[in-house]
């Protein structure tokens, strides 16, 4: 919570209540050990179930600079959330990052692989040089198989990978959850809450969706609005751990007729209007469910090891770029 909003919450209502420690609107119910807003909260206290302090894992600040710049009080904790962008907008890397910075919090992370084999989903992370081998030791992060049962000559696609694939392979054979049904959503449904309930995932971590556009292929449009509603419910509202899923952008906002499941949108596009002879990334959050956000487009960039990093209005473009070493280190925005 922002040193504002507790100094506004505490002018409009001087007394918190000593469980849940939300504002007692009204007059406190009280009893020898403290003052509560309900008798709810007092008898809760009295069963020594005493919340945590509010918005402690409501919010979660990402660690992603251009993402986390437009919300600054944090993602809800609670959110379903879209990546809705163009092809070459570093959407698929985008979901890699925050996966990883909740891992470099110390915070467990699954990630439903679709797109792509779980070998190949661990090479994002370390073509940006995140080293996931000790979370993978550490029982930190899980990868949903949803892509290699979906092909037709599944051991021969084993037997044929070289010998990094086959190490990573290995080294996180336990971290591994197969679906052997991707065209079942209940069976996908189940192999995440397992994950989760390993990692004793409640009030902690994030859940990432690395392609609603292959999701669409093996489930009808029917199966992917009502896995997306089930996920959102008994996982975001029922636990408090955010997914965020990425889909190509479309006019709708993600699947059809689905951008109502969706708390969160946050747009990813190229455009070609900022510098002569330049196609710029961007993003911008279209919507958020019960958090403020700046309504302003970021112009980014990704580089290894660093991520997305955001450069302001006033920055020329020819001084992010140096094709010779990579991204250059731009001014932050102003």
């Amino acid at each position: 919570m922002s040193d504002q909003l507790r100094t506004d919450r505490a002018r409009a209502y001087p007394l918190e209540c000593d469980h849940c420690h939300y504002p007692i609107p009204d007059d406190p119910v009280e009893n020898d050990d403290g003052q509560y807003c309900s008798t709810a909260c007092r008898e809760a206290a009295a069963e020594d179930s005493t919340m945590s302090e509010p918005d402690a894992y409501k919010r979660v600040a990402t660690g992603v600079e251009p993402l986390d710049s437009l919300v600054p009080n944090g993602i809800p904790a609670d959110s379903l959330v879209l990546l809705s962008g163009d092809e070459g907008t570093r959407r698929a890397e985008l979901g890699i990052e925050l996966a990883w910075r909740a891992l470099e919090r110390g915070e467990p992370a699954v990630v439903c692989s679709i797109a792509n084999p779980p070998t190949a989903t661990l090479e994002r992370f370390y073509q940006n040089g995140w080293n996931v081998l000790p979370a993978l030791e550490n029982d930190r992060l899980r990868i949903i198989d949803c892509f290699t049962y979906r092909l037709d000559d599944r051991d021969g696609f084993l037997d044929d990978r070289n010998d990094w694939s086959t190490f990573i392979g290995e080294a996180a054979e336990d971290a591994i959850v197969d679906v052997r049904d991707p065209s079942d959503r209940s069976e996908l449904a189940n192999r995440l809450h397992g994950a989760l309930d390993d990692l004793e995932m409640t009030e902690t971590g994030l859940v990432t969706i690395d392609s609603l556009d292959d999701l669409e292929a093996v489930f009808t449009e029917q199966s992917v609005r009502e896995f997306l509603t089930d996920v959102r419910a008994t996982v975001c509202k029922a636990r408090f751990v955010p997914i965020v899923a990425a889909a190509t952008t479309a006019e709708q906002g993600g699947p059809p007729g689905a951008a109502h499941v969706f708390d969160g949108i946050v747009d990813l596009r190229l455009t070609d209007h900022l510098t002569p002879e330049a196609r710029l990334k961007q993003l911008a959050v279209r919507k958020l469910t019960g958090a403020q956000f700046l309504p302003q487009w970021v112009t980014y960039e990704h580089e290894p090891a660093r991520g997305l990093f955001a450069f302001g209005p006033n920055t020329d473009a020819r001084q992010v770029y140096d094709f010779g070493n990579g991204p250059t280190q731009p001014d932050r925005p102003r």
